[in-house]
């Protein structure tokens, strides 16, 4: 990139392709730069794809701040201070337990619940797309409490996702009380199932399976006084299937020999899916009486460790890459010398039009701040071909198409690493 005279340590490169996912009606959030420094595109306001031929043809290339850092000052205050938290899960036990001896919930509890986040999401500030901290409570003793304090993490976590995808605040607004109540159904499980704390019977495991539908049909029967409807569609299906998974299947499933588990899964909306994983990264985070949490960085490992897997790698990128500085501090989740596994799109050679998966062993050689999931590594071993190749350096700022989707961790897989290193 010899004709780049823009700072590469405080710039990086977007591609074209992405760009125009940003055209339309979308109001950009921050300017666009070409390689000399210069703003092509100014935040605030939208551009169209025509203007970003034109760029191109013109050999622009376009460049945009790179994450602030720790250092800048900007993970050292909460998004949401501890006490809000406090007062929001304090509000959510009162009002699922009067839940859980109805059976149902009422249309004012719902307001009460969607109106709980409201506040938040409007002061959320333009800062926090690159930066903050959340405050999610972890330690818990009482473990009925868990159920509120856990749906308040997920509430909090879809809620900072959603906004530093760019989503308006109404629909931020949507899609964290989507996250708060997408454990609902559990509340009509017997509690010495959900309070049990070794593994589940059958029976036992089929009635908390039942709470997605569960909770899918408490927010269906909810009606406003006009008589319609009042829970959004994402609300209702984020209940239902924040519990199926990709190649996994998960529940709630219906068998269809026309459809695969992958099918289906690609079938939810992409805002379900991503709620799901914050589901996952809160349940593993979070101590309960009979298991410790994991540390955020553990678990952020954790969820990439499942792409391709529980989860399709888009998805999983699509949360990592803007929570990865949020949740762990301003810190990379990798260290130089890990070893790690890379995922990506070759096509058939006997097929032109279709294209395959392949993967890789790599060591992380060199980390770069702002990118955590884009370091310089060595290629050594081709896994689709199960042989050692010639090292291959790559810079994954620059390569578009592989994507780490393995820490290698065990110390089985690490040693077989060093042999086949060396």
């Amino acid at each position: 990139m010899d004709d780049v005279k823009i700072d590469l340590e405080k710039y990086r490169e977007l591609p074209p392709t992405f760009l125009q996912n940003l055209s339309g009606d979308k109001m950009l959030t921050f300017d666009i730069l070409d390689q000399n420094g210069e703003v092509v595109f100014r935040s605030g306001e939208a551009i169209q794809v025509d203007a970003i031929q034109k760029s191109i043809a013109a050999g622009s290339k376009f460049f945009i701040p790179r994450a602030v850092e720790p250092t800048t000052g900007r993970y050292d205050y909460e998004i949401i201070p501890v006490e809000t938290m406090k007062g929001i899960a304090a509000e959510t036990a009162k009002t699922y337990g009067a839940i859980r001896s109805s059976g149902v919930m009422s249309y004012e509890q719902y307001v009460a619940s969607h109106e709980q986040f409201a506040a938040i999401v409007q002061g959320l500030r333009q800062e926090d797309k690159n930066g903050g901290l959340l405050s999610l409570m972890r330690e818990i003793e009482n473990f009925d409490y868990y159920t509120y304090v856990h749906s308040v993490n997920v509430g909090v976590l879809a809620m900072i996702l959603m906004y530093k995808l760019g989503y308006n605040k109404d629909e931020v607004r949507t899609l964290s009380t989507a996250g708060y109540l997408h454990d609902i159904g559990k509340l009509r499980v017997p509690k010495d199932i959900i309070e049990k704390p070794g593994r589940l019977s059958k029976s036992e495991f089929e009635a908390m399976m039942d709470h997605t539908r569960d909770g899918f049909r408490i927010l269906d029967a909810i009606v406003a006084p006009g008589g319609q409807k009042a829970v959004p569609s994402i609300i209702k299906l984020t209940a239902l299937f924040h519990h199926r998974k990709f190649r996994n299947r998960g529940y709630p499933y219906r068998s269809f020999r026309d459809k695969k588990s992958e099918q289906f899964y690609l079938e939810i909306p992409e805002e379900v899916r991503l709620i799901s994983i914050c589901d996952m990264f809160d349940a593993i985070t979070t101590s309960t009486p009979y298991r410790k949490g994991v540390s955020h960085e553990e678990g952020l490992q954790f969820i990439l460790n499942l792409s391709n897997y529980h989860f399709t790698t888009n998805d999983v990128y699509r949360f990592l890459k803007p929570m990865i500085h949020t949740l762990n501090k301003g810190k990379n989740i990798l260290a130089e010398g890990d070893f790690i596994m890379v995922e990506s799109t070759a096509r058939s050679t006997d097929d032109s039009a279709k294209k395959q998966l392949v993967y890789e062993f790599a060591r992380v050689m060199k980390l770069y701040k702002g990118r955590s999931l884009e370091p310089h590594i060595r290629i050594f071993y081709d896994i689709s071909k199960k042989k050692k190749i010639h090292p291959i350096e790559v810079d994954l700022r620059h390569d578009h198409y592989r994507r780490i989707v393995r820490i290698l961790k065990s110390d089985r897989m690490l040693d077989m690493m060093r042999t086949v290193y060396s």
